[in-house]
Parts: structure tokens; sequence; C-alpha cells
């Protein structure tokens, strides 16, 4: 009963129609949500990547069928996470690369959207990959780098990797940043998808690897926040840590924020830990309920006359469709080496910026 308090009561709240109406006007950013889709890989064999598994000759018999249809869900849950509109910022891990994106945004469900992205091309052996969305209608592009997760080149532009194959094979996958303008009020935000290394091989004996991404990503941040302290920062990613683990704390250097504490511009801020206090999550890591993915900001979203961000916390989207029917699990696509045509093996998450 425990676990399926934990699902079920970790966030997914209606917020009162005034609140949703405030975010749909184009004068505002909106809703942004963050997704790990747990393999979006389309049918086609990459032979620079492992992808074989994601083939439909493969272990997984991955046929256009399931493709399809989990594009179709993943369409459902961006639709219902913006409930009386859209997201209007999007960022996804764990996406093969651009093909699968394109598809997901035409699907019929999100083609009234004027979606566009950008996705990285980084070095998991695998071939996942780290992609942003937004709304057209609401930003401008501005432009665009992938940070590497390791070795000495700090970042590139989107898609110019400076690097030759044997000098960026081994350097995992990429952080994406993307600096846009809202349309409406002109204001710029540098936005910060990551995706961590795992846990593979044992929490404490790979630790280090985040926190050397993540410290990596903090250097960028404090370089942009010394230009302009007042800059408008969002990180979100699915960590492999939760809020408290040394990479959040010591190396990206995120804490919490407190109802009554004064924000200061050069700080970054979880959003996650309001959701962590309370035992909530979004994954199971082994039978444990954990909550990697989270959204952290930098303290000038709090302030101004007209501050981005009046909440102090995330929220995960926890819709019973993405659960199995006891509400113990989460519906994934696959149990093993199971069809089960479910959604993801994380719940998304979101926050709402004016």
């Amino acid at each position: 009963m425990l676990v399926v308090a934990l699902w079920l009561l970790s966030a997914f709240v209606v917020p009162p129609l005034s609140a949703q109406e405030g975010t749909n006007s184009k004068e505002t950013i909106g809703r942004m949500m963050f997704y790990n889709v747990e393999n979006l890989f389309d049918t086609i064999d990459d032979p620079l990547t492992d992808d074989d598994a994601f083939t439909p000759e493969g272990v997984y018999h991955w046929t256009e069928g399931r493709y399809r249809r989990k594009c179709e869900h993943l369409a459902w849950v961006i639709s219902n996470v913006g409930e009386w509109g859209f997201p209007s910022l999007i960022g996804m891990v764990e996406v093969e690369n651009s093909d699968v994106i394109r598809d997901l945004v035409k699907h019929p469900t999100l083609s009234s959207v004027a979606y566009d992205y950008v996705v990285t091309n980084g070095s998991d052996p695998r071939g996942v990959d780290v992609a942003l969305l937004w709304d057209q209608k609401r930003f401008a592009y501005i432009e665009a780098y992938e940070i590497p997760h390791y070795g000495a080149t700090d970042c590139f532009p989107l898609g110019q990797d400076p690097r030759t194959p044997s000098e960026a094979g081994g350097s995992g996958r990429n952080t994406l940043w993307v600096t846009l303008e809202h349309r409406a009020t002109e204001r710029k935000l540098e936005l910060f998808v990551m995706h961590n290394p795992s846990r593979r091989g044992g929490v404490r004996a790979t630790s280090r690897k985040r926190e050397r991404v993540n410290a990596k990503v903090r250097k960028l941040i404090d370089h942009l926040l010394e230009e302009e302290p007042s800059r408008y920062v969002v990180v979100m990613g699915d960590f492999n840590d939760n809020p408290s683990d040394p990479s959040m704390r010591r190396a990206l250097r995120a804490g919490g924020i407190e109802h009554n504490t004064q924000p200061k511009q050069r700080f970054l801020y979880n959003l996650a830990y309001p959701l962590y206090n309370g035992g909530k999550g979004t994954h199971r890591f082994g039978k444990e309920v954990w909550l990697p993915d989270q959204i952290i900001v930098s303290g000038g979203l709090f302030l101004g006359e007209e501050p981005l961000l009046r909440e102090r916390r995330q929220k995960i989207f926890s819709h019973p469709e993405l659960l199995t029917k006891d509400g113990k699990h989460l519906h994934r696509t696959y149990l093993g080496m199971h069809y089960t045509g479910g959604y993801s093996d994380h719940l998304p998450i979101y926050i709402d910026l004016y």
C-alpha cells in the first residue's frame, strides 16, 4: 500500500481553471515539462550504434506498429500534461534521433502545435540522445550547444563536434544547451537538458561520473551568471541521483528553497526538494521509489516585478494510465523481454512559467 500511495499521491493535481488559463496565454511562457520517454527508437538499424534490439528482427521485435503505438502514447501524455493547452517547452531523454521526434510532433494529437526541436548527437553506445521541443509561436530559437559528458571539450555548437570519432568515443551522452527568446516579452531562457550516467555498476562506484558531468555544466552556468546575474537558467533532466546526492548538492550546487527565503540571483534552486522530502518519486530503482527527474532554476526566475516562476516546487504527472492496474508499478513498454505496450519507466514532471 505504501508504494501505491507514493505513485498515486505524487502530485497528480489539476490546478484551478484560472491557473491553467493563465499559463495558456501567449503572453506567458507556459507549461514546461521533462520526460524520460524510455527507449524511443525507430525500427531502422543504425550501423554506428548498438540499436539492433529495437528492430523488427531484434530481441524486442520492435515493429512499425509498436513504434507507432509508442508515439501515440507519448503524444497522449504530452497533451494531458498540458491539460487545457499543450506544454510550450518539452525536455526529453532516451530518444534515438531527430527522426523519432519528427514523427512524434506530426502525430495528430500534437499536429496543431507548431513544435520545433533540436536533438544532440552524443556517444552513447546505444545511440540514445537528448531533445528539446518548443512552441514556435511562443519562442524564437537563438542558438544551441552540446556539452560532452567527459573530456576536455567544454561545449560546441549543435551538430558541429570538432573532435575526431576516436576522440569523441567514450565521452558519453551530451547535455543539450539551448537559448530561446520568448516572443511576447523578449525574455531569454538558457535551457539545459541532461541525462546523466546511470547507476549501473553501483551507486557509489558511479557517483563520480555524475559529479563530473554536473560540475562541468555548473561551470558554464557560473560563467553565464557572472556575465548577467539576472539570467533565466533552467536545468532539467534525469540526473540518476536524488536531490540530496553529492552530484546535485556539491557538483551542481542546487539546494532547496523555503517559502520564506529570499532567492539570490546567482544561486541554483532544486524544485524537486518538496516532493523528495515527502517521499515521492518518478522511477523505481530496484525496490526503491526515488526522484531522479528534477527541474533546477536560477534565482532570477523568482525575482522582478513579474517573476517567471511563482511556485517553488515541480509537479509529477502520475495519471493512473501511466501505472499498472494495481497502481504498484509504472506501465512500461516492456517488462523484461515481454511487450506490455505501455508508456515509460519514468513519470513526467512539469512547472508553470508566467
